[in-house]
């Protein structure tokens, strides 16, 4: 069933009540799009930085844009960043930059961006990022003095082109953000072209964090009719769009779903970004700091054990917003299940059977061979209170969050 002819009939809250909109950058959007990347960056900046991720820096687009930048001057000072962004990471880029920089160029998947996105609100100062990182760092007001920055995304996932956000993790410690208005990047590039060099398990890791940031968008309890539209539309634009990218043989076929992939990431990064999140990401950032678990792979083992939490508290409660949320929830299930008449109590069920098959074909099946055990399920618990948690469309007691989590450790 086509993602963009499925019936919908709009959910409103039970009340409009007040809310805003944050600043987005400027967004491009096309196939072969960043064969003008060089250009442009000429255009903007006579001394750039560039933050890559490692896979960029070592292909063939990432020596060619190099290139091509030096051709017009000075050679670019590159930085490449792998794995987990970390504060050390940032300070020794803030630290090692050259003077003169007037703009951040960040390409590859969330880490790179993350980093490139705090690169850019320190730069100008020189100081640490622990001075402004959120219930970990000094606490020390961030009053915005931030270079520009240009985001290029080669993933499908976390959204952070779009967000005001840096997350940065140290392992067994935290994972926690740096965040500020100035930090929003000025411009986003959107080429699907680059989702052919993303590893296979890169990519089904953040095709699932993207769907999850959809839906926990858009049942939260900050949801608007503007983030609404955005997240409704992005998961009709994520539905089979994985699989298509994967299995079609036809390349423009391989491109347009390649390219709803990486646009309905981008929603979800806007709708994250004003409507918040909820239970799956509030247990998700903590696991990240506690287990090796890769946050999508969290997500996507995640997803449907909270949703049907939610789903068995929200059917308690009498309440119109429990009733908004429940109506969602169903809308989804019709979505994914691609059956537009099922009753909505079938449509729920058939929501939570469709995030479980997503898990199993895409996810990992089991958290515990990313050493999610009773005591690490304890130490997220303990840590999850905060942040996206408070999203949730109603509060889940401990004793829920870790059934869920439980199931999601499954068995090997």
């Amino acid at each position: 069933m086509s993602a963009t002819t499925f019936d919908f009939t709009p959910a409103l809250p039970p009340h409009l009540t007040p809310f805003e909109i944050a600043a987005l950058p400027r967004l491009r959007f096309g196939i072969d799009l960043r064969d003008r990347l060089a250009v442009r960056i000429g255009e903007i900046s006579r001394k750039p930085l560039l933050i890559l991720s490692r896979s960029v820096k070592n292909s063939a687009f990432g020596a060619r844009l190099i290139d091509d930048l030096a051709k017009t001057g000075e050679t670019p000072s590159v930085f490449t960043v792998s794995g987990e962004p970390s504060p050390e990471t940032v300070d020794e880029i803030v630290q090692a930059a050259p003077a003169g920089i007037d703009w951040i160029i960040g390409i590859g998947g969330g880490s790179a961006l993350d980093v490139a996105k705090a690169v850019a609100g320190l730069l100008p100062r020189r100081d640490s990022v622990m001075n402004y990182l959120e219930g970990v760092g000094a606490g020390r007001p961030y009053h915005g003095d931030a270079l520009p920055w240009l985001a290029i995304p080669t993933t499908a996932g976390t959204g952070s082109e779009t967000t005001k956000n840096a997350v940065l993790a140290r392992p067994g410690q935290f994972k926690k953000s740096f965040r500020h208005e100035a930090l929003v990047a000025k411009e986003v590039w959107l080429d699907p072209r680059f989702l052919d060099t993303v590893p296979r398990d890169t990519l089904h890791a953040t095709a699932l964090d993207a769907f999850t940031q959809l839906l926990e968008s858009y049942v939260t309890r900050r949801a608007n009719p503007f983030t609404d539209a955005l997240a409704w539309h992005g998961m009709q634009l994520w539905q089979g769009a994985l699989a298509t990218f994967e299995q079609a043989m036809e390349e423009d076929v391989r491109m347009e779903a390649g390219g709803r992939l990486m646009l309905a990431a981008t929603l979800s990064g806007i709708t994250l970004a004003n409507a918040g999140l909820g239970a799956v990401h509030g247990l998700a950032g903590p696991l990240g700091a506690f287990t090796r678990a890769p946050h999508g792979m969290a997500c996507a083992a995640l997803l449907a054990p909270v949703t049907a939490a939610n789903i068995h508290a929200l059917e308690k409660d009498a309440s119109p917003e429990a009733a908004t949320a429940l109506h969602k929830y169903a809308q989804v299930g019709r979505l994914l299940s691609g059956d537009a008449r099922l009753p909505d109590a079938a449509a729920r069920e058939a929501l939570i059977a469709a995030l479980t098959r997503l898990n199993e074909q895409y996810g990992p099946g089991s958290l515990r061979r990313y050493g999610l055990d009773e005591a690490a399920m304890e130490q997220v618990i303990a840590s999850c209170r905060a942040g996206s948690m408070l999203g949730n469309p109603l509060v889940l007691p401990d004793e829920t969050l870790r059934a869920a989590l439980t199931v999601a450790a499954g068995a090997e």
